[in-house]
């Protein structure tokens, strides 16, 4: 039996949630705690507020036609996107980890 704070919420307990939903429960958690993954998100968002055309890139519904510095700020956004994505791999490495653990307890190796 494993005493109560070492009880884990794992993937193989909780099979009814999918596990893209298991991820994105994961990532959900992120912008609150992880300061620099709120920070980075804050980053996108006033570029977009001052160049609204680069937000507007990502629609498929519509070209869109860029200024020298809206490529730019463009470049940047795509950049800090990837950071974010870094942070969420990174997050999900890390849960992986965290599970393992109580893999390993639940089966009395720990």
């Amino acid at each position: 039996m494993v005493p109560d704070e070492m009880k884990f919420e794992t993937l193989v307990d909780d099979q009814s949630t999918a596990f893209q939903e298991y991820v994105s429960a994961i990532i959900a958690k992120l912008p609150k705690s992880n300061k620099e993954y709120k920070a980075i998100q804050n980053e996108i968002k006033a570029i977009y507020e001052q160049y609204p055309n680069v937000y507007g890139v990502f629609d498929t519904e519509r070209t869109a036609a860029l200024t020298e510095q809206e490529c730019a700020a463009l470049v940047k956004v795509i950049s800090l996107q990837n950071q974010l994505v870094d942070l969420e791999m990174q997050s999900v490495y890390f849960r992986g980890c965290y599970d393992s653990v109580g893999y390993l307890k639940k089966a009395g190796i720990l």
